[in-house]
């Protein structure tokens, strides 16, 4: 077996101390282990929860319990950590019931080199495939808190500091900023995250002229940067000098190194910030604790960087729509793939669907708030139940209408608007039609709408009302024009839903579970468009 390339700490857990003693020697002697030893449950247990080790060694037979009572715990830490169990029993009972309770792998016990090499071969794979596989789920991760950033925040500034603040607290980088160009001006942060001293450090020195620094290097070369701290051949004593640093400013320069390394940065990256062709500015991130901005990390950080470009020109877009001419579309549909004409299908024939509301879950559903006439809610129950691509969340009836919190996870008409920027203002569905109404900024629009809605249903009828205000805009003062995309349609829900009715047609913990998200975003996003709705109106 070859060396394993990255360190692992191994706990080995057996009550033959002899065994333990030279197989963890044996262990040490065949890669980057470092192994630990306990020789009972209790111990085993214990040192466990003090090493946070990247694989347990553990005999079935230990001196107070089996190695499967620790496998038990070892799995209520951590459903996936490699745990691999020896025994000199070799019974087919014990590993099949091993297997079934979680374990990783199963080897048999033995005394000579042969069986600590199958054993050392069996830690390195096992380890190997753990790390990968919460290297691919951090990455799923990251990739939807940038769809959460990008598609809930259109503010530049919003932006700066939620993609600085992801990169720290779940990357775990220890700091993180985003510079951009000012005309022809040096780069300026606009945001930071995590030990943001070393910038403010940087900031007051101010900068070189030569160009060696990663932010500066990355914008010159429009190409990501990566320095291992301290590695150029510079004397240690971090002397000012006329190096300067990767923030530009005013002042004495500073190695930016030295600064680096007394904030305990061992390793930087930087990257430009671009999308289709336009600079905005650059990434950079510094990483410590013995971390290495490697490359796969840097393929993960050209995604930030090239989403966060992304969601500057997105947001450049969505100022240039607001000022142009907005029409509004109505869009009639009769195929039963429309979940709400599929719905209605099974409804009594003169029921009335009247959607006011709809917003896209956390779990990337659609909630549609549906008011039903005509229809009592055994027939509703049973609609719904026939209809496999709808689920009731809630529902209540009251004056002859029963309003319904329905959610899908099918493509919609609505769903398709969102993703052209339309602003969606109602759904009616009668007698077996949809009817959708929105605003589109532009006649462009609304041919690319047309075009996707064709491709996703049968036989889609598309009209057009032109109209001199932008889009959503009634007359006069625009009280939602400073709410983002997410704020509107949260307060829009609540105003449908209730929630400013007394007695409250639903609370905010309803809400909130409604549109899967916690309790305390719901009420941020509600205040803040509550704010911002007042002060059109009143001024700040």
């Amino acid at each position: 077996m070859g060396e394993t390339s990255e360190h692992v700490t191994v706990l080995l857990v057996d009550d033959d101390e002899r065994w333990a003693r030279v197989t963890g020697r044996l262990l040490s002697e065949r890669g980057a282990f470092t192994v630990e030893t306990a020789h009972s449950l209790t111990a085993g247990r214990a040192r466990f929860e003090e090493l946070a080790p990247d694989c347990v060694v553990c005999d079935y037979q230990l001196g107070d319990g089996t190695g499967l009572a620790l496998l038990e715990t070892v799995r209520d830490a951590d459903r996936e950590l490699p745990f691999i169990l020896v025994t000199g029993r070799g019974s087919e009972q014990v590993a099949s019931d091993a297997i079934g309770r979680g374990v990783t792998d199963y080897i048999r016990k033995d005394r000579d080199d042969e069986q600590a090499d199958l054993l050392a071969s069996r830690v390195h794979n096992a380890v190997r495939t753990y790390r990968a596989e919460r290297a691919l789920e951090r990455e799923r991760r990251s990739k939807n808190a940038m769809l959460d950033i990008v598609t809930e925040t259109t503010e530049p500034m919003a932006l700066y500091r939620q993609f600085c603040s992801q990169l720290v607290e779940e990357q775990g980088y220890a700091c993180a900023w985003i510079g951009t160009i000012d005309g022809t001006e040096p780069l300026t942060p606009q945001a930071s995250a995590g030990r943001t001293g070393y910038v403010d450090a940087v900031l007051d020195h101010g900068a070189g002229a030569d160009g060696s620094k990663p932010a500066r290097r990355a914008l010159q070369q429009m190409d990501q940067v990566a320095v291992q701290i301290g590695d150029d051949g510079r004397s240690d004593d971090c002397q000012a000098d006329a190096d300067g640093d990767d923030s530009p400013g005013g002042g004495e320069p500073v190695d930016w190194q030295c600064t680096a390394r007394e904030h305990g940065f061992e390793s930087a990256a930087a990257l430009p910030i671009r999308y289709e062709g336009v600079r905005f500015g650059v990434l950079a991130v510094y990483a410590a604790d013995g971390r290495a901005v490697d490359s796969r990390e840097r393929e993960a950080l050209a995604e930030y960087a090239e989403t966060i470009g992304y969601a500057l020109k997105t947001a450049e877009r969505k100022r240039s729509l607001l000022a142009e001419q907005s029409v509004s579309v109505e869009i009639e549909l009769t195929d039963a793939a429309v979940p709400l004409v599929g719905l209605a299908a099974e409804l009594p024939a003169d029921a009335r669907i009247e959607v006011p509301s709809v917003v896209e879950r956390k779990d990337g559903d659609l909630l549609y708030l549906a008011r039903i006439a005509d229809a009592d809610r055994e027939a509703i129950d049973d609609a719904v139940a026939a209809h496999p691509g709808l689920r009731l969340l809630d529902a209540a009836e009251a004056d002859g209408t029963t309003r319904c919190e329905l959610a899908t996870p099918a493509r919609t008409p609505e769903s398709i608007l969102a993703e052209h920027g339309a602003r969606f203002e109602r759904t009616v569905v009668v007698d077996g039609t949809a009817t959708v109404s929105a605003f589109v900024a532009g006649s462009g629009a609304v041919s690319r709408v047309a075009s996707a809605l064709e491709a996703e249903f049968a036989d889609p009828t598309v009209s057009t009302i032109w109209s001199d205000r932008p889009a959503g805009q009634r007359a006069g003062i625009d009280p939602l024009a400073e709410l983002t995309d997410r704020q509107r349609e949260i307060l829009r829900h609540a105003f449908h839903d209730g929630y400013f009715e007394r007695p409250r047609g639903s609370t905010a913990t309803e809400l909130a579970e409604r549109l899967d998200i916690a309790r305390a975003t719901f009420t941020q996003h509600l205040r803040t468009a509550q704010r911002r709705v007042f002060e059109q109106f009143f001024g700040r």
